[in-house]
């Protein structure tokens, strides 16, 4: 089995460059200082028959006001299942643009899985998606389905929940084979490093270098990729105080900053690939 993350935001809840800011991060012409919101794409490519292609399994982290854009510059449109890690507003307020994947994949029902209080969240939030008596054709279908401790599966593959700490709340991370997503924690408690291992690489919370009441610091994440053993960790959810190349060339070998449209994968012999973007034309540098 070949699992590849696709990563289609990196940013925190503002995104960057963040509306009003002129420091040198939201001002740069880098694109991988450019970070829609954290989300990411799990592509699952399984052997198929003798003669045939491999089966490609899409299952999307998180819906965030950006999905749009995401689906449309990564190239999908359907998935076959959706995991909700919370539901605070930059990881599930894209949830109506899901119709588009729901018309996608021919108008069959999109398997939606979260947390028994995530899953409740979202049907007071978007009542008239869950609502089956809604008489409007544009909306997407789905499926609510809850997890809580126990590895489920979706459409044929496996995912373990990984439960971390997000300030007072809990927040699930996702484990697909020997690759892992963990976004929004403060702690990564000891059972869920212990559920890690053996993960080859690993896409994880860091949004600054201080330390925060609800993130990942660098140096923590640094650490809890340490304790996990991973091959490589790419770092995610990042605000403006991180300047891709500069924090980059301070990072060990088998770590690295996230960024928009990175492609790695834990390929069938265990090895880990990593596939960069196309380059493309720096977007404009906005004045205030």
């Amino acid at each position: 089995m070949r699992v590849e993350i696709e990563i289609l935001g990196s940013g925190t809840s503002s995104g960057i460059p963040t509306i009003g800011c002129d420091c040198p991060v939201c001002r740069s012409h880098n694109p991988r200082n450019k970070r829609l919101r954290a989300s990411v794409l799990f592509r699952v490519s399984q052997p198929g028959l003798p003669g045939q292609p491999a089966a490609e399994t899409r299952l999307l982290v998180d819906v965030t006001p950006d999905v749009r854009i995401q689906a449309l510059r990564a190239g999908f449109s359907s998935v076959q299942g959706v995991l909700i890690t919370h539901t605070h507003a930059d990881h599930c307020h894209g949830l109506d643009d899901l119709r588009g994947l729901y018309w996608g994949g021919g108008r069959e029902p999109i398997d939606l899985w979260g947390y028994p209080e995530s899953i409740a969240s979202l049907k007071r939030t978007f009542e008239y998606i869950f609502d089956l008596e809604y008489d409007y054709k544009g909306v997407a279908r789905l499926e609510p389905h809850e997890f809580d401790q126990a590895a489920f599966v979706v459409a044929g593959v496996t995912v373990t929940p990984i439960q971390v700490v997000h300030g007072k709340m809990r927040v699930a991370g996702f484990r697909v084979g020997d690759a892992a997503y963990i976004t929004d924690c403060n702690e990564v408690p000891p059972a869920s490093i212990e559920k890690l291992r053996g993960v080859k690489l690993l896409v994880l919370d860091a949004l600054r270098r201080a330390p925060h009441p609800t993130h990942m610091s660098l140096p923590a994440a640094l650490k809890v990729a340490q304790q996990i053993g991973v091959q490589k960790v790419f770092f995610t959810h990042i605000n403006h105080d991180l300047e891709h190349e500069a924090v980059s060339a301070e990072l060990p070998p088998w770590a690295g900053l996230g960024y928009d449209m990175l492609r790695a994968a834990v390929e069938e012999n265990g090895s880990i690939t990593v596939k960069e973007p196309a380059p493309r034309p720096n977007p404009p540098v906005v004045s205030w």
